[in-house]
C-alpha cells in the first residue's frame, strides 16, 4: 500500500481542498483499513461547508461518511473481517462504556468521534474504521445501492419510532435522498396517501417516481390545506427531513398524529405555537443517527425492495467534490457519489 493518498480535506469555514495526505495506518488492535469504493455526499457535508456552517467539523478533517469499501488490512485483534471483505461502516464510533452506551444508546455516546466531522472520513482513497462499526455487505450489490447503507440505517432508526401501518397517511417534508427513501419505505409499509413537500422541481419529480401520491411546492401551495384536503383531517405522520420544518409538520398532522424530526440544521430556530401541540395531543419524536440498525439496513438493500440505483444522479471524481456539494445545496442532484480513485 502506498504512503500517501488524495483526499477532500475541510480546511476551515467554507474551504475544501483536494490534497495529498498520509494513508491511514493501523493504530489499535481492532482497526480496519478500507480501500474506499465510493462515498456519497450527505446533507451534513453541505451544512459543514456552508458559511456560516450549519454543522461544525474540525478543520483538517477529511470529510465523508456514507461509504462502501474493501478491507485491505486488519489489526491483530480483529476477529470477523479479513482482507477482501466488502463492508459498509457506521461512521459514529462509540466508546461502549459511557452511561448512554450502557443504556444501549450508542448513538448518544458521550465520547463519540464522528467520521468526516471529528475523525477522517471517506472522501479519500483509504479510511480507518474500528471492527465494531463495520458491517459486511454482498459483493453482488451494485456500488450505487450499497452507498445508501448509512443513511438507510439512520432512517430505519426513525421508522422504528413511528411504525407506519397500512392505510395510514404520511407527509414527507424534503425530497433529498433521505426523503425519497422515507417515501419508498412508507409505501412499502402500505401508507396512503404519501404526500411530499419539496420546492425543487427535480426532486418533486423523483418523489413521484418513488411512489409518492402527491408532490407539492411549499412556495406555491398551502401544504397544511393540501394535506387536509387529501386526508380529511390531516396526516397520521409528518416527517421533517429538512431540519427546520417542525411547525409545518405540526400544522399538517391530525389530532393525535406524530411528527418525526430527522433532519438537522443547527442554524434553524423555528417558531412553534406550543399550544397547538398540546391541543392536538401530538407526539414529537426526534431521531438521531443509527442505533443497531445497520444489519437491518443491509438486509433491506440486499432484498431489493427499495429502488435506489435510479436515485443516483451524479458519479463524480474526487476533484468534483466541491461541485457535488454545490449541486446538493442547489437541489440539482439527488444521490451524488464520489469515486476517490478517479
Amino acid at each position: 500500500m502506498k504512503e500517501t493518498m488524495r483526499a477532500g480535506v475541510f480546511e476551515g469555514e467554507g474551504v475544501l481542498k483536494i490534497k495529498e495526505v498520509p494513508v491511514p495506518m493501523i493504530q489499535k488492535a481492532d482497526d480496519i483499513i478500507l480501500e474506499v469504493e465510493t462515498c456519497s455526499i450527505c446533507g451534513t457535508d453541505v451544512h459543514i461547508m456552508s458559511v456560516p456552517p450549519g454543522y461544525i467539523a474540525k478543520p483538517g478533517t477529511i470529510l465523508g461518511h456514507e461509504l462502501v469499501g474493501r478491507v485491505v488490512e486488519v489489526g491483530s485483534g480483529v476477529l470477523n473481517f479479513k482482507p477482501g471483505d466488502r463492508v459498509v461502516s457506521n461512521p459514529n464510533d462509540y466508546c461502549g462504556v459511557c452511561r448512554y452506551c450502557q443504556l444501549n444508546l450508542p448513538n448518544q455516546c458521550e465520547n463519540m468521534i464522528p467520521m468526516g466531522i471529528g475523525a477522517d472520513g471517506g472522501f479519500a482513497e483509504y479510511v480507518r474504521v474500528s471492527e465494531k462499526v463495520a458491517h459486511k455487505i454482498s459483493d453482488s450489490l451494485p456500488t450505487e445501492v450499497a452507498a445508501f447503507a448509512e443513511p438507510l440505517a439512520c432512517l430505519v432508526n426513525g421508522m422504528q419510532k413511528i411504525r407506519i401501518n397500512p392505510g395510514e397517511s404520511a407527509l414527507v417534508i424534503g425530497a433529498g435522498p433521505i426523503g425519497l427513501m422515507f417515501v419508498q419505505m412508507a409505501k412499502a409499509a402500505g401508507a396512503s396517501p404519501v404526500i411530499v413537500s419539496e420546492p425543487s422541481p427535480l426532486r418533486r419529480d423523483y418523489a413521484l417516481k418513488c411512489g409518492a401520491d402527491f408532490a407539492v411546492n411549499p412556495m406555491e401551495t398551502d401544504v397544511e390545506a393540501f394535506v387536509k384536503e387529501k386526508t380529511g383531517i390531516g396526516s397520521d405522520y409528518a416527517i421533517d427531513v429538512v431540519g427546520s420544518q417542525i411547525w409545518e409538520a405540526v400544522k399538517a398532522i391530525r389530532k393525535g398524529g406524530k411528527v418525526l424530526l430527522f433532519g438537522v440544521n443547527a442554524k434553524a430556530v423555528p417558531t412553534v405555537v406550543q399550544s397547538q401541540i398540546t391541543f392536538k395531543e401530538a407526539s414529537i419524536l426526534g431521531t438521531w443517527l443509527a442505533n443497531a440498525t445497520f444489519p437491518k439496513a443491509v438486509q433491506i438493500l440486499e432484498s431489493g425492495v427499495l429502488k435506489l440505483k435510479e436515485l443516483v444522479t451524479h458519479n463524480l471524481p474526487l476533484g468534483g467534490l466541491a461541485e457535488g456539494i454545490e449541486l446538493m445545496r442547489k437541489g440539482e442532484g439527488i444521490e451524488i457519489l464520489i469515486d476517490p480513485k478517479r
